[in-house]
């Protein structure tokens, strides 16, 4: 289990706080996009209009990812998280002050998508960079998979409750409810130790030439470069550009599906997507609960094959006439056995990522990582979108499916493989030192170090 009498007990204290207020903050995510979701599909019946939405989130996002790991690497990550939640919600604030009095519309939900992806690859790009920092490298496997597994719960509640308060509640106490949510995830942010296993030598070799064009040139492609040199995580960004482009049709297909073609009701689609949360609380469970890996990239190429095939399946429901009960019944299937893939596919891969980039560029690197994979999800969306309009759904998903399973076949090589696992386990050397063996400040109950508070 994760908690265990080595793990300091400031260091329970950050997985407990980081825990709670994730949920609380996924819980509202869920809410409210099952909300936005539901409200542009029901109201337009047009896929396009729900792409839109996904496409200007993305978009953004994928545009200020750069910065977002600069910032990380060199600036305050605690401050920045808390700042970037502060303004979120100020944002979702001022949404509900507008829909109470105006009303909501699509052009309130685009406006309020924009400025929170603004903010939001602030925030998820500092905590990712904090990782390490927050727990020791040595639990990271375990920290990440019982994470991802209880934070799951946000996704089989949200959901569920958001189904049920969009039958209930107008949209303006939707948006109230995701407010308050937030705020408690912020005010419980207050209380994370980022700096607890803060170490000022993993940032001293920083150049403080920032300041120059030149400077920031070099600071903002540091981490390309950085994987410009590494041939796994070339392969992977080129691979995980492709499935996200083709994959845009598990982020449209599934709500298009239930609402304008199975005449789903709302409760009914929050109980399907709830079965997404159930596939990643036992994918997350037996990741978090397994030894340690080997070669996390070899767990993730099985996760996208099984991910392939799931895709080519999804939209049989369509064409087989089925009534209520089997439809749900095959949804709910897939849609957990979908999140299963999911989480053998992104923890391993955030396992090895954690492990083998150095602490001073790993902002950089995320963002990076981020900021390719994503960068064609926006055409991504709206072709999707488009396509489904007109639809075809299983030669667009067969289509789909089978190119995921060619490209990672093609780049998750035997020999690429092998070059994942030497770097993996060189890097899991110096977690694998047993306790009593770590310098005295790493196994203290509270590991602080005195330059932590001035740089973190």
């Amino acid at each position: 289990m994760t908690f265990t009498e080595k793990m300091p007990f400031r260091e329970k204290q950050n997985f407990a706080v980081y825990l709670f207020s994730r949920m609380m903050l996924g819980i509202g995510d869920y809410v409210y996009l099952f909300a936005v979701s539901y409200f542009i599909l029901y109201e337009t019946g047009s896929s396009l209009y729900f792409s839109i939405n996904l496409a200007i989130s993305i978009l953004v996002s994928v545009i200020l990812l750069p910065f977002s790991g600069l910032l990380s690497d060199r600036g305050n990550k605690r401050r920045i998280v808390i700042t970037g939640e502060v303004m979120f919600t100020l944002v979702l604030f001022g949404l509900f002050i507008y829909s109470y009095f105006v009303g909501i519309s699509l052009p309130a939900i685009y406006t309020a998508t924009f400025l929170m992806s603004l903010i939001s690859p602030f925030i998820e790009n500092a905590l990712q960079a904090s990782m390490t920092e927050l727990f020791h490298k040595d639990r990271i496997q375990k920290i990440m998979g019982y994470v991802s597994a209880m934070l799951s719960a946000s996704i089989i509640a949200g959901p569920v409750l958001g189904g049920i308060l969009f039958g209930l509640f107008s949209f303006y106490q939707i948006i109230l409810v995701y407010l308050m949510l937030f705020m408690i995830s912020t005010i419980m942010d207050f209380l994370l130790k980022f700096n607890l296993y803060f170490d000022s030598k993993n940032y001293e070799e920083e150049a403080a030439d920032g300041r120059t064009v030149s400077g920031f040139k070099k600071d903002i492609t540091e981490g390309l470069n950085f994987i410009r040199k590494n041939d796994v995580l070339k392969r992977v960004l080129i691979m995980a550009a492709f499935i996200n482009f083709v994959g845009a049709t598990l982020s449209i297909l599934p709500e298009k599906m239930m609402i304008t073609e199975l005449n789903f009701e709302p409760a009914l689609v929050g109980y399907a997507n709830a079965c997404l949360g159930a596939g990643m609380i036992i994918g997350g469970l037996l990741l978090g609960s397994a030894k340690k890996m080997k070669n996390p990239l070899a767990i993730e190429k099985k996760g996208l094959i099984f991910l392939a095939v799931l895709t080519m399946l999804y939209p049989l429901p369509i064409y087989l006439g089925m009534s209520v009960v089997p439809n749900f019944i095959y949804v709910g299937l897939l849609g957990f056995m979908l999140a299963v893939s999911l989480q053998f596919i992104n923890i391993p891969f955030g396992i090895y990522l954690q492990l083998i980039v150095p602490q001073k560029i790993k902002g950089r690197v995320l963002s990076t990582m981020a900021l390719v994979a994503s960068s064609l999800m926006p055409l991504g969306t709206i072709i999707y979108g488009v396509l489904y309009d007109l639809g075809g759904y299983w030669i667009i998903n067969l289509t789909s499916g089978g190119s995921i399973a060619v490209i990672t076949v093609l780049l998750l090589n035997k020999e690429i493989l092998k070059k994942s696992g030497k770097s993996y386990g060189e890097a899991v050397n110096g977690a694998d030192i047993p306790e009593e063996k770590r310098p005295e400040r790493e196994r203290a109950a509270e590991p602080l170090l005195p330059e932590a508070e001035a740089h973190i």
